[in-house]
């Protein structure tokens, strides 16, 4: 995101929220960072260092949770918390070294794979429900996705997944999908826009939603609804090298990770007193939010139906196998 964000975090124990950062951010370091195949992360000599990227959503909720309530230091995991921009910068921080694993939508991670690049998914983390939306103006004369043909619509990255999901509800509601206008803002500038007439509709995820429909703005239609219901949405990405060297960390992080959604679900009065910590949201915001749902499982069939829309779309040039970047 564009927005302000608090600085770096140290996180010692969510097994949920920072497993899903640990998977993204490796990036194939030769450094000790924990190695060797074994259930856990640690070894003779200490816990396994990792760095994870995360972008400061409700759904990052998962890392964060898991380094304060100790579930990665329970899976042998020293976990160091790093915030982000999103994919777009995540990725290429990530095969830089920066991260050794990081968070990142799976649209991103797909192109970044299909492009030729070292990308691999490690772990699931959410999946597309009710807290992501399609919302307008107030007084706008849309009623439907079908009205929306010709109109301005905001995205945070014009290649993500956001525009598959959109392009996809659109064209089953018999729109024209080459009439829509695209336009890339930062998500917390997306209801400012909005209210000036800048752009037609927003996409919003939570905590962003729950600001925009205060401020006035209404829903138009669930984002992950109709052909793209219950589509995945992001995950834990690392690299090729740091995957075939860290298997025993991947084993804890996901371990850690999955105990992290286990505590998270379901659980609103946490996530009031967890996401102000990492995010500029108020807790008032966080109170109104509909909740993410997590999936600790990355899907190889619906991940394999994404990639073929972004084929349909024109985001990747030719067919891509999702199987060639799942990590077992």
């Amino acid at each position: 995101m564009s927005a302000a964000v608090p600085r770096p975090r140290r996180l010692t124990g969510l097994a949920l929220g920072c497993a899903a950062i640990l998977v993204l951010a490796a990036c194939g370091s030769d450094d000790d960072t924990g190695g060797g195949g074994g259930g856990g992360g640690g070894g003779e000599s200490g816990p396994a260092a990792l760095t994870l990227g995360y972008f400061p959503l409700v759904h990052t909720a998962t890392a964060v949770n898991a380094e304060e309530t100790g579930l990665f230091d329970d899976a042998g995991l020293d976990v160091t918390l790093e915030q982000t921009s999103g994919g777009a910068q995540a990725i290429p921080s990530l095969i830089a070294g920066e991260y050794d694993i990081t968070y990142g939508n799976y649209t991103s991670a797909l192109l970044a794979a299909q492009q030729g690049l070292p990308v691999r998914i490690v772990a699931g983390n959410d999946v597309g429900a009710d807290d992501h939306a399609i919302m307008v103006a107030p007084d706008a004369p849309y009623q439907s996705a079908a009205d929306l043909a010709g109109a301005r619509i905001a995205v945070n990255n014009l290649q993500n997944i956001g525009t598959v999901a959109i392009n996809a509800v659109l064209e089953d509601a018999g729109v024209d999908i080459s009439t829509i206008q695209y336009v890339e803002l930062p998500l917390p500038d997306m209801a400012a826009s909005l209210a000036a007439g800048d752009v037609d509709a927003i996409w919003q995820v939570e905590p962003f939603q729950a600001s925009a429909l205060a401020s006035g703005a209404r829903v138009l239609f669930p984002l992950f609804s109709g052909p793209v219901e219950g589509m995945p949405v992001a995950g834990w990405l690392t690299t090729e090298q740091y995957a075939q060297e860290n298997p025993g960390v991947i084993e804890a992080f996901r371990e850690a990770m999955a105990a992290s959604m286990e505590e998270l679900t379901d659980k609103s009065e946490r996530l009031v007193e967890l996401v102000p910590t990492y995010t500029q949201v108020p807790a008032e915001t966080v109170e109104q939010v509909v909740l993410p749902q997590w999936d600790v499982e990355a899907d190889p069939e619906q991940l394999q139906e994404m990639s073929d829309r972004m084929l349909d779309y024109g985001i990747i040039s030719e067919e891509f196998d999702v199987e060639t970047m799942l990590v077992d």
